[in-house]
């Protein structure tokens, strides 16, 4: 979404302490979708490529919004794989496995939500999950929400993943009382063991959702890989094919007659290769598919509290 890819970006210039996006108005786009770039030096200078218009020279503002930018050349879309969005992910993702002493970002926030959304204290957990198969290679990665409601009697799962991403979305940040932040912070201690459960139990629903997808990506590879040794094989027996065409060899001298001979001697031997190696590379594709796992790492602890709630003390 562009309002998520905003949000990283403006919050990694101001941990790299660069000058943050300048709000911009431009005809025909809504409010609040066109920024001006701001100074930036060091590699991030890098990040200014591409601004200049190619006819006027002049430096175009920048959007992260797909419609504001659809059929025209005033304005410069800033998508995921921009030089600025990739710097900025891999700054926090730096960020996220800093050591304490040195870390800028935190992990833990607490943000708001109506009272008709949730009745109590409610906690997310965004975690990055890794499915690895053979040889320890990645076949997969992603964020994942997990995480539900925090009772004074327990954690309850919420099992409904679109429910916590509209909680998610539906929240606003807030500033809880210190009394009343220890309080959430003691209750989630409390209940670590059984949070983490539901961090867990979402990685296993996500790699069995998965599972199928794997599987057809496996076989489109071997797939490729099969057809260009086809591919290969074909054209290797043309040419050898040709080459069994009658020629005069006494318009060639020796060492081109010799030439020829090697020449073909090579084709021969690479077209005998191929059968193995089609099985080889084949069998490859079957071992980094192979017992695929999944590895959780939780990176950030979302807070949720009814507004009702702020200001008054947990019991």
């Amino acid at each position: 979404m562009p309002d998520h890819i905003e949000r990283t970006v403006r919050t990694a210039l101001h941990l790299a302490d660069k000058p943050d996006l300048v709000p911009a108005s431009l005809d025909g786009a809504p409010d609040g979708t066109v920024f001006r770039m701001p100074e930036l030096s060091g590699s991030w200078a890098r990040c200014l490529e591409g601004l200049e218009h190619p006819y006027t020279q002049k430096i175009r503002l920048i959007t992260f919004d797909h419609d504001a930018a659809k059929g025209r050349d005033d304005v410069v879309l800033i998508h995921l794989n921009h030089r600025l969005v990739q710097m900025s992910l891999r700054l926090l993702r730096a960020e996220i496995w800093a050591r304490d002493d040195v870390k800028k970002l935190h992990r833990v926030t607490v943000r708001t939500l109506p009272d008709d959304q949730i009745d109590g204290p409610t906690v997310v957990v965004i975690s990055r999950l890794v499915i690895t198969g053979g040889n320890h290679h990645r076949l997969h990665e992603e964020l994942t929400e997990a995480g539900g409601f925090l009772r004074d009697s327990g954690f309850k799962r919420e099992d409904r993943v679109t429910l916590i991403r509209r909680w998610l979305d539906d929240s606003r940040p807030a500033k809880l009382p210190e009394p009343l932040f220890d309080a959430l912070r003691t209750r989630f201690g409390k209940y670590q063991h059984s949070i983490l459960s539901a961090v867990e139990a979402r990685s296993k629903d996500r790699l069995r959702f998965l599972a199928n997808a794997i599987t057809t990506r496996k076989q489109k590879e071997a797939k490729n890989i099969e057809q260009v040794l086809d591919d290969l094989e074909l054209a290797l027996k043309k040419e050898l094919t040709e080459d069994e065409e009658p020629v005069q060899l006494s318009l060639f001298s020796d060492d081109e007659r010799t030439q020829l001979t090697r020449d073909r001697e090579a084709l021969e031997r690479r077209l005998a290769r191929i059968p193995k190696e089609r099985e080889k590379e084949v069998l490859a594709v079957e071992e980094r598919y192979s017992n695929a796992i999944d590895h959780t790492f939780p990176v950030a602890v979302i807070l949720l509290v009814p507004i009702s709630l702020v200001g008054e003390d947990l019991k």
